[in-house]
């Protein structure tokens, strides 16, 4: 697991330890998971899934810009989320 943090200019959205995360990124889609190597990433508008303990939760967003750093910590600072679905 890893910890992970989401950032809209309003606000913190999300903050947990999850298994992974599967992001838009503007070159393809990406998943991220535990002990991922440090990147940072652009990121378009699209769903984004985190997955923890076997449930699914959606989030879309605009567009972003993902950071995995050298502790394996992930932020996703977004520009904006709209509404998703929670599995």
């Amino acid at each position: 697991m890893f910890q992970l943090s989401i950032v809209t200019p309003s606000g913190k959205a999300f903050e947990d330890a999850v298994n992974s995360l599967a992001a838009p990124g503007l070159m393809g889609g990406f998943e991220v998971y535990s002990g991922h190597m440090p990147i940072l990433c652009a990121l378009k508008a699209g769903v984004v899934r985190i997955r923890k303990e076997g449930k699914e939760q959606s989030l879309t967003i605009d567009s972003g810009v993902l950071e995995v750093n050298a502790s394996h910590n992930v932020l996703l600072l977004a520009d904006q989320i709209m509404e998703g679905a929670s599995h």
